[in-house]
This record gives C-alpha cells, sequence and structure tokens, in this order.
C-alpha cells in the first residue's frame, strides 16, 4: 500500500497563509512581520511598497537582470538587515501541496532564523538526511 499523502486543500493560498503563521509561531516569532505573495510581480511591488533600500538599489543597478520575473536574487531574509517586513514568495500555481508546503517550511525558516544558511535549513527540514 502506498504511503499517505495529505489532502489537497480547497484554497491553497489560504492553507499556506495559515502555515507559514503556524510555522513563524512554532519557530518561537510569533507577531513577525511579513507580506506572503504567489507572484514574481506580485513579490516585486511590495518590495518596492516597504521600501527596501536593497531592492531599490539592484533596481537602479545598470548591470540587474531587467526580465520581467524573478527576485533579481534577493534573499527572504533582507528583511533583517534593512529593517522592514520580510516579503515572502510562495510559488502556487501548477504545483501539489507538498511541494507549496516544503516551499513555506523553507521560508519560515528563512524568516524566523535569518542565520540559518541553506545547509542549516535543508537539515532543519530533512533531519534524517545525511548533510
Amino acid at each position: 500500500m502506498p504511503a499517505a499523502t495529505p489532502a489537497e486543500p480547497a484554497n491553497k493560498r489560504a492553507a499556506a497563509a495559515a502555515l507559514l503563521d503556524a510555522e513563524i509561531a512554532r519557530l518561537g516569532r510569533p507577531g513577525l512581520p511579513y507580506v506572503l505573495t504567489f507572484s514574481d510581480a506580485d513579490w516585486r511591488t511590495e518590495m518596492h511598497n516597504v521600501g527596501c533600500p536593497a531592492y531599490l538599489a539592484r533596481l537602479a543597478s545598470p548591470t540587474a537582470r531587467r526580465g520581467t520575473r524573478g527576485k533579481l536574487g534577493m534573499a527572504t531574509i533582507c528583511h533583517l538587515r534593512h529593517n522592514h517586513p520580510a516579503v515572502v514568495y510562495v510559488r502556487i500555481h501548477g504545483r501539489d501541496w507538498p511541494a507549496i508546503e516544503e516551499t513555506v517550511r523553507h521560508e519560515a525558516l528563512h524568516v524566523a532564523r535569518p542565520s540559518y544558511s541553506h545547509r542549516q535549513v535543508d537539515a532543519a527540514l530533512h533531519p534524517k538526511r545525511r548533510h
């Protein structure tokens, strides 16, 4: 018999938002300010709205990638350095719930534990793997 998989929530955005809140609280940082986005365009708009100085400088740079997609290499943790709410991007479109859930947990770790490297985030998400 195959392993059970979590049911797909009817509203993946609402489920992702609730999971992000729960994960940030579980990690001991309830109430940490953040903005959750679900598209590249919304992420860029919110980074502009929070006035992130690194994002605005990156846009002003003549060497910045000028495509209409992508986060310009910005990390979720820039909120810690620049004193603005974290802007979290979780892609929903075309993804199943387990993949979305993994991304939400990954981003929650970045927001709540900004000093964690990607190796530490991976170890926290997958404690049984050898790192």
